[in-house]
């Protein structure tokens, strides 16, 4: 049971967040998709906790889809459409950091 919390903690909490960001960041830096698709299904755990809170309602369901959207832009050769496609995700999650860290 107590590794069953762990890994929930691991997949929702900070270090599921930053391990999305640093894999589609890797992936874009070396155009592997694999890894921006790996990074997606990292950010959808953390995306369906805060969806189901009424102020990020509807934002959050959608924001593992930039990824994606970053996946395609890559496979089709646009390197800086798939670094703004990750922008979204990154913003709001900064935001989410800042208004943890201020409390």
């Amino acid at each position: 049971m107590a590794l069953l919390h762990g890994l929930v903690v691991l997949l929702i909490g900070w270090p599921g967040i930053i391990t999305a960001i640093v894999l589609v960041s890797i992936g874009i830096y070396t155009r592997k998709i694999g890894l921006i698709l790996l990074g997606a299904l990292f950010a959808v755990p953390i995306s369906w906790y805060l969806g189901g809170m009424p102020k990020f309602r509807y934002i959050m369901w959608g924001l593992p889809l930039v990824f994606i959207g970053s996946a395609l832009a890559m496979k089709y050769g646009k390197n800086r459409l798939a670094w703004i496609f990750t922008l979204p995700y990154i913003a709001v999650i900064g935001w989410l950091g800042f208004t943890v860290l201020t409390q």
